[in-house]
């Protein structure tokens, strides 16, 4: 007998379902219309003898073949599109291609809008998905499930390529009016007071609670809340405190209920990069999304 052959096209419409959930949205992304991606996937199915996806009311979710079938299809198509890429030439103006960037909470706050400004303006057709940084963010980027990375993430640095955006500190964030704490905050003060600790993946917290550590003290913790959202509503006309990256306490600081105060205890910079597959490290297009990165993130960007 012989075995049903399997195109590229059939392959990539699967992946673009899978990621996109939607037979509709995968369309659009494709530029071709659904029922040609319908019948896309019927081949498919007929070939696997499995449904591949079931429809819920929050889209299709792949069956247990549909995510062995991704896991590998996905990264195939990685590996040949890195091949085409080197030898294509890649033209931002006239662009239409659709790149994923993954970033934590606090990132999607405070780059999203220099990114975008960025980017619309050299490449008005480009689509830019924004996502969450997850625990496998090490194999997304080898199977090209997100094209780039940015924020802190040391981990990344023994299997990506990179380079550096800018420094970041802690400082400490307070109500303007804090009944206690003027213009200057001393480690008396800062001991004493009750906190808020936003729990992030970062190091940030470990690294303060391990400077007051090593002279036997600890902070007064009071309340522990997800993100840094809506934190100069718990702030204000109250006594607490909470310690956060001095980007992000600058932004709340012009609003103009909270103020941003040195820390009393010495605690390491961390270092905000843009991480990247090796893989890519010839992809035009890679090349030109890292420009665009740093430009508008980096220590020397306008939009700093």
């Amino acid at each position: 007998m012989t075995a049903p052959r399997l195109d590229l096209n059939l392959v990539r419409v699967f992946v673009t379902i899978y990621e996109a959930r939607s037979v509709t949205r995968a369309a659009e992304r494709l530029a071709l219309t659904q029922p040609t991606l319908s019948h896309a996937l019927a081949r498919l199915r007929e070939v696997y003898g499995d449904p591949l996806f079931r429809r819920k009311a929050t889209g299709l979710v792949p069956t247990g073949m549909g995510e062995q079938l991704y896991q590998r299809f996905s990264q195939a198509l990685a590996g040949i599109d890195s091949t085409l890429e080197s030898r294509q030439r890649f033209n931002p103006a006239q662009s239409a291609r659709r790149f994923r960037i993954a970033m934590s909470d606090v990132g999607t706050l405070f780059f999203t809008a220099a990114l975008l400004r960025q980017i619309q303006s050299h490449a008005p057709k480009v689509e830019i998905d924004i996502e969450k940084i997850g625990e496998q963010v090490v194999e997304d980027l080898a199977l090209g499930r997100i094209d780039a990375v940015i924020g802190n993430q040391p981990g990344l640095l023994a299997t990506t390529s990179s380079l550096p955006l800018f420094h970041e500190r802690y400082v400490c964030v307070m109500s303007v009016d804090h009944p206690t704490i003027g213009e200057k905050l001393t480690l008396e003060k800062f001991v004493a007071a009750r906190h808020i600790m936003v729990m992030t993946p970062t190091r940030g917290n470990q690294l303060i609670d391990e400077a007051l550590a090593q002279r036997k003290l600890a902070r007064k913790v009071v309340a522990r809340v997800p993100h840094f959202m809506n934190l100069p509503d718990l702030l204000d006309h109250t006594d607490l405190l909470v310690q956060m990256p001095d980007r992000v306490a600058q932004t709340y600081v012009r609003e103009g209920r909270v103020k941003a105060l040195p820390l009393p205890v010495a605690v390491p910079e961390f270092e905000v990069r843009v991480y990247w597959h090796v893989r890519n490290e010839s992809s035009r297009a890679h090349k030109w999304l890292v420009e665009q990165v740093t430009t508008a993130l980096g220590t020397d960007s306008p939009h700093r």
